[in-house]
């Protein structure tokens, strides 16, 4: 069945933790969910910080939450290793160095106790969020602050932006383009709609990374969670 109709916060809050149980790359075990006026408040441990950003991302998705603060902590077993800072930065270049579609030499690194900020200018959307996704999988990160900016090589208007999205999203067997609202300014794009999906949701999610002119994304997007209930 599809969870649609929430009659109190309670069950705003198992809706929440639903989500986290359905994701197994998740243990939702030791995550607290609360949820006040729409805003739900993550508390609690995970063991790698992908799976902080997943616990977020699967919040944002239930449709009655306008936003989510993530609180959750990253603790690593106590046998674990933590890598120094300066082995965290040395995986992260020899990421980008193997890389052929991104110059390392534009990107700028900075490290303290696991926490990294990316600095630096890209020329596509798409190269940032790879940037940041290389990041966030080294092992020892704790949190990624992306700061890159992306100045595209030819400058592209906000309508042959919109354009390109919508067209590549009617082309695509995957996604039904009625159910996506797309706005642009400046070249950052809104998206908006519920999906019937998490591949229909990735799938708009991809065409918009890489569309031409594309500087920042603000994703409203969510997608129905189908699921037996007990």
């Amino acid at each position: 069945m599809i969870m649609e109709k929430v009659n109190d916060m309670n069950d705003l809050e198992k809706i929440v933790r639903d989500r986290l149980t359905w994701d197994e790359r998740i243990d939702e075990s030791q995550i607290e969910v609360s949820v006040n006026d729409g805003i739900a408040i993550l508390k609690g441990c995970v063991s790698t910080y992908p799976e902080k950003v997943l616990a977020e991302i699967e919040t944002q998705m239930v449709t009655e939450i306008k936003s989510v603060v993530n609180d959750i902590e990253v603790k690593f077993p106590g046998s674990y290793e933590m890598p120094s800072d300066q082995d965290v930065k040395e995986a992260m270049f020899c990421l980008l160095d193997a890389n052929s579609e991104i110059d390392s030499n534009d990107v700028q690194v900075s490290i303290n106790d696991g926490n990294v900020i990316l600095e630096g200018t890209v020329n596509s959307y798409w190269k940032s969020e790879k940037i940041r996704k290389m990041a966030s999988q080294i092992s020892g990160v704790v949190s990624v602050k992306n700061k890159i900016s992306i100045i595209p090589e030819v400058k592209i208007s906000d309508e042959d932006i919109t354009n390109l999205i919508i067209t590549s999203m009617q082309n695509s067997v995957h996604i039904d383009a009625q159910k996506v609202n797309v706005k642009v300014k400046d070249g950052i794009v809104t998206l908006s709609g519920t999906l019937s999906s998490m591949n229909e949701y990735d799938a708009v999610k991809k065409i918009v990374e890489f569309t031409k002119g594309v500087i920042d994304i603000k994703n409203n997007l969510k997608w129905v969670l189908r699921y037996q209930t007990t």
